[in-house]
């Protein structure tokens, strides 16, 4: 639904304090207001959701603080007051409408200190600048956290970013970044984080379209273990996006009297899994160079031979040469 603070003012304000994401862009500004495109590309988080963020952040008066993701400015005006005027903000925008509007939004609120910096936030903070705290408002893929950030942190300071897959979103995990040049962290417990991907570069998703499939050629057989217990669970679901990270899922045909059918198709090697309740137990049809529904089900079985760990138990790290996400060993 499309709002106007001109057309219905007093909507328009209820929506703005609700604590709801509300999107601001579609399609990377080519869909034009009010219509509505078929890609999120900007949004003003949950009120909740940025409290969140700015407690695991911990900034401090008189701190410098990057931020990757400026969208209306809001969060980078929220940072100034905390840091205060002896602080610093700098905020990256990609997109140079949303920089635009953001950098005329702060300037009218009165936050003339707050440096709006338009490009690829991967690259457009270098050199010697250094940040006590960073955060990230968009979505990292595990394996590609830009080293760049960790460079531009200081020796003990703490970045927040939103991890995911492209078979689970969140977690948000709170690094800190050592003497050695190693950001190492662990997610947030009770705040799970959906944000849109880093716009450059950025992955067009895989449609998972089930008439492509070869059934004929497909390999047949059955598992014990229900799908959707491992695929609708954020904590079921993250072992098995670590070990398919380029992975994708999708439940179709689901009713209140159907499970439906469980979907997996990795589209780099062009590999499927399709699953379905069949006498009692779930018929397995796999196709491709991956067996995709064995390996889920092995990484699933391994997490839950652990005992279970919830998504904070896993640790991260990014340093120059390498990129984890691991469970340490349980004793």
């Amino acid at each position: 639904m499309a709002l106007s603070r001109d057309d219905a003012p007093e909507r328009w304000l209820a929506a703005v304090y609700a604590d709801r994401p509300l999107v601001t862009q579609f399609d990377a500004g080519a869909t034009v207001w009010p219509e509505l495109g078929h890609r999120p590309t900007s949004s003003a988080s949950a009120p909740s959701v940025v409290a969140g963020m700015l407690r695991a952040l911990g900034p401090r008066p008189g701190e410098s603080v990057l931020e990757v993701g400026t969208g209306t400015g809001w969060n980078a005006a929220l940072l100034a007051e905390v840091v205060g005027e002896t602080g610093e903000v700098t905020t990256v925008e990609i997109d140079p409408e949303v920089a635009a509007g953001a950098r005329a939004r702060l300037r009218a609120a009165g936050y003339d200190r707050v440096e709006v910096v338009e490009g690829d936030a991967a690259s457009a903070i270098a050199g010697a600048r250094r940040f006590d705290r960073i955060t990230v408002t968009a979505g990292v893929h595990i394996g590609r956290f830009p080293y760049s950030w960790v460079r531009s942190a200081v020796p003990g300071g703490v970045i927040v970013a939103p991890m995911r897959a492209d078979l689970a979103t969140g977690p948000l995990v709170r690094f800190v970044v050592g003497a050695d040049g190693t950001a190492r962290g662990n997610a947030i417990a009770d705040l799970g984080v959906s944000f849109m991907d880093l716009r450059s570069p950025r992955e067009v998703p895989a449609e998972l379209d089930p008439s492509e499939r070869d059934d004929a050629a497909a390999e047949s057989s059955w598992t014990e273990l229900a799908p959707w217990v491992p695929l609708l669970a954020d904590d079921h679901r993250w072992p098995i996006a670590v070990a398919l990270p380029g992975c994708r899922y999708e439940v179709r045909e689901r009713t209140a009297d159907r499970p439906g059918e469980a979907w997996l198709v990795d589209p780099l090697s062009g590999s499927w899994a399709a699953v379905v309740p069949a006498d009692g137990r779930y018929a397995v049809r796999q196709h491709g160079p991956r067996r995709l529904w064995d390996a889920a089900e092995a990484a699933y079985r391994w997490w839950t031979d652990r005992g279970r760990p919830p998504l904070p138990a896993w640790e991260w790290t990014v340093a120059p040469d390498r990129q984890r996400v691991t469970l340490p060993p349980t004793t």
